[in-house]
């Protein structure tokens, strides 16, 4: 017959304590010694002792486990942050519980369902919608820990990690005005027409009174556009603005094309996703225009493709991984009772240029 795994008692009497001190020396709760702690310890690893997280997590209160609902897992941008989320959260002794809400707002209820079944300790969340909430804060006003990470919502004060969407737009678009070009279009999801439409109606009362975290990641990055055609003095065309309406490869080829059709096309791209990125660079090539010798993109997410494509494209490289990091790093403070007021941690994003970008002659 296969052996019993070893059982807290053992471990208690291998090193000299109580079944309760063993448990509280293994469990990190209470009141025990240091050197008993120690002791304990080593008498587990001895034995191979396995605790019962069930068990234990009954008497703490804590899974030691928490959740991610990703917006999607697939995109290479998500599958670096929950990377950086595990690899933090397993150093920290605790497993990670993760869901996919395919950008849904639907099944993203219905994936924090999952979580609270689970009783995982805390969540990060890529929100779906910045606006619609109320799931989030009932999460948060029950006292368990919540952080958003890539979006923040102005309509609930929680920690976020995300990056400077406006600056990193801003500096792409300044670097083609450098290189003498004035019709940049700018490809993003901008959904829906209403929110852009607000943006406009808030820039108009000047760029001090928007609030990014109002907004959407790729309306917020707009701003950046504007921004910079602002300071130069460069009126902006609205049929530069390509909004393909979702967050999908296909609609943003379309909408793409769509715009090179127009009587006088744009002399440069800049895209607000990677979606965003691979659907437009896709219609640049259907129709037959040569980058950088006919128009210069700058695509939004260092991915593979945007290397080895011929030619390289120049992206604005988020830090995924980083990110997910320092997500992690937050939630798991707030588990072990940090108190400070909400924070938002902006990172920075980084300009790689490569041979996608020219001169306009």
């Amino acid at each position: 017959m296969p052996r019993q795994a070893p059982t807290l008692v053992e471990v208690a009497r291998a090193a000299g304590v109580s079944t309760a001190t063993a448990a509280r020396a293994l469990g990190n709760y209470g009141r025990v010694k240091e050197s008993t702690r120690e002791a304990v310890k080593r008498a587990a690893e001895r034995l191979n002792y396995r605790p019962n997280e069930l068990a234990r997590s009954m008497i703490t209160g804590r899974t030691r486990s928490i959740g991610i609902i990703c917006g999607d897992v697939h995109v290479p941008f998500f599958a670096g942050v929950v990377r950086g989320i595990t690899d933090v959260a397993r150093g920290r002794g605790y497993t990670v519980l993760i869901t996919n809400s395919d950008e849904d707002w639907d099944t993203e209820v219905e994936s924090l369902g999952i979580l609270q079944g689970s009783r995982v300790d805390g969540i990060i969340v890529s929100p779906s919608d910045t606006h619609r909430v109320d799931h989030l804060r009932r999460w948060s006003e029950s006292g368990r820990p919540l952080v958003m990470v890539d979006r923040a919502s102005a309509g609930l004060p929680t920690d976020a990690v995300v990056i400077d969407g406006p600056t990193a737009v801003e500096a792409a678009v300044d670097r083609l005005f450098d290189l003498g070009h004035e019709r940049i279009a700018i490809v993003g999801e901008f959904s829906p027409a209403a929110e852009v439409e607000r943006l406009f109606a808030a820039l108009g009362e000047g760029m001090d009174g928007v609030d990014a975290f109002d907004f959407s990641p790729s309306i917020t990055r707009l701003i950046g556009y504007v921004r910079a055609h602002r300071r130069r003095g460069i009126p902006l065309d609205q049929a530069l603005i390509v909004g393909s309406g979702a967050y999908s490869i296909d609609a943003a080829e379309e909408a793409t094309a769509r715009a090179l059709r127009q009587v006088v096309v744009p002399t440069a791209i800049v895209t607000t996703d990677n979606s965003m990125s691979l659907g437009a660079f896709r219609a640049v090539r259907a129709s037959g225009l040569r980058v950088p010798e006919d128009l210069s993109f700058i695509g939004f997410d260092n991915q593979d493709w945007t290397e080895f494509a011929e030619p390289g494209i120049s992206v604005i490289d988020q830090p995924a991984y980083s990110m997910g990091q320092q997500a992690a790093r937050m939630l798991l403070d707030r588990i072990d009772g940090a108190d400070s007021p909400p924070r938002i941690i902006t990172e920075p994003a980084t300009f790689i240029e490569r041979g996608s970008v020219a001169s306009r002659a």
